[in-house]
């Protein structure tokens, strides 16, 4: 059978070189696009360390004298403090919430925030983001957050002390590139300058703060509760719903019953949002959604060329072998063995053009280099994991080329099976009498 397609191919190479040619330029144009979209999904798809499931960021405003609502009797610090207060307790005793914390500088996942700092074992130098938090009324950052403590597998549980000591939480890839272990609890890191000496209070799972990026090394720090008008700028209060509760009729029932009571002396209510919302609008902001969608569309349109130009290509042909397939269907061949051959010498034109088109996209890719992860707000000495697949270059590049392969060749299979199946179906008598 081989020897009998090898020969048909040769006899028909004036067609089959206008099909083979679209097929090399279409298997370098559709790995083009196929490798951002292979590290865009990757990269998405990586744990994101929390359940954002039942998360809320609640925005709190504060009337200054530009708002008619604003009272001077109200900007005291004892009056601010027992506000805030007040709000706090609102929040903690509303039957739906599980537990709250408050996240200073926007110290929580796909915040548009950012805080760093550097810290230092012996000659390693780590640059890690911050969460910062304010340990304040029975607040639970770990809790909230939904961490997972890498040493035990349970719920991140921060020492009771955590506020009162020089004490730091490390993500499990930040304590590997200080230390080499996520065994570190009890150790000291440098923090500041080499100027203070930090206990490492625990490890944790790492998490991505943006959803649509790649895990970053992160230390969680405390910070004192400070009373100030500006407070609800730098102070945002995260919380999490219980288990089972309906979002949809919490919400509804936390617009009319519970925000009346967030406006406490010039501080009002100013939106609630959950951390989906944030994740969205940052992928949005950030230009990944588009980036998706145009790289989507250029693999669509690389792939209906090749469709059409596969049906076209086999639809003439098919019709210009009738007298050979008549034949065939006389001495007995059926309708799949028909099919199969023509599939075998589409299968055959692929496979020679795309590993010819092979070497153009590696010698794009010595050029150009893979596509990148996703590099939001992160810092020039930020190293890609090596852990996943997409930041090495043998793993990344197989990858890619078997997802196009695919692709590619299940568009030209279907390409042509439509046209040679019609044709195959011709009764032997009809195909010869037409000749």
């Amino acid at each position: 059978m081989f020897k009998m397609i090898r020969h048909q191919m040769w006899n028909q190479r004036r067609q089959n070189s206008w099909i083979f040619l679209e097929l090399l330029i279409a298997g370098f144009f559709l790995w083009m696009v196929v490798d951002p979209i292979c590290v865009i999904t990757a990269d998405r798809a990586i744990p994101s360390g929390y359940d954002s499931q039942g998360m809320y960021v609640l925005k709190l405003g504060n009337y200054d004298s530009s708002f008619a609502e604003y009272d001077e009797t109200q900007d005291a610090d004892s009056l601010l403090d027992l506000h805030y207060r007040q709000i706090l307790r609102t929040i903690r005793t509303c039957p739906e919430i599980e537990s709250f914390t408050i996240g200073a500088f926007g110290s929580f996942p796909n915040s548009p925030s950012w805080s760093g700092n550097q810290y230092y074992n012996d000659s390693v130098k780590l640059h890690a983001q911050t969460y910062y938090f304010v340990q304040i009324d029975g607040s639970d950052m770990g809790k909230t957050y939904g961490f997972t403590d890498v040493n035990t597998g349970k719920q991140l549980q921060l020492p009771a002390d955590f506020s009162q000591r020089e004490m730091v939480a490390l993500s499990a890839c930040a304590a590997k590139r200080l230390f080499g272990t996520t065994d570190v609890v009890g150790r000291k890191v440098l923090g500041h300058n080499r100027e203070k000496e930090l206990e490492i209070a625990a490890v944790f799972q790492d998490i991505k703060h943006f959803d649509v990026e790649q895990p970053y090394p992160l230390s969680i720090r405390s910070m004192k509760f400070e009373v100030s008008p500006y407070m609800t700028f730098s102070q945002d209060i995260v919380f999490r719903l219980k288990k089972g509760v309906d979002e949809g009729d919490f919400r509804e029932r936390f617009e009319h019953e519970v925000v009346p009571h967030l406006f406490q002396g010039n501080f009002y209510y100013d939106g609630l949002r959950t951390f989906d919302e944030y994740a969205y609008e940052k992928a949005v902001s950030s230009g990944v959604i588009n980036r998706l969608r145009l790289h989507y569309s250029l693999a669509g349109f690389a792939i209906l060329c090749i469709f059409l130009g596969m049906v076209g290509t086999f639809w003439i042909r098919s019709n210009a072998r009738r007298e050979e397939i008549g034949l065939m269907r006389s001495m007995g061949a059926s309708q799949g063995c028909i099919v199969r051959q023509f599939l075998m010498e589409a299968w055959i034109l692929v496979t020679i053009a795309f590993l010819l088109s092979l070497w153009g996209v590696t010698n794009y890719v010595y050029i150009e280099g893979f596509a990148e992860p996703a590099k939001l707000l992160l810092f020039g000495d930020y190293h890609p994991d090596p852990a996943y697949w997409q930041n090495r270059v043998l793993p990344h590049f197989m990858v890619v080329t078997l997802i196009t392969y695919v692709l590619l060749l299940l568009t030209a299979l279907v390409g042509t099976y439509i046209p040679v199946r019609r044709a195959a179906r011709t009764l032997p008598a009809d195909a010869l009498r037409d000749e």
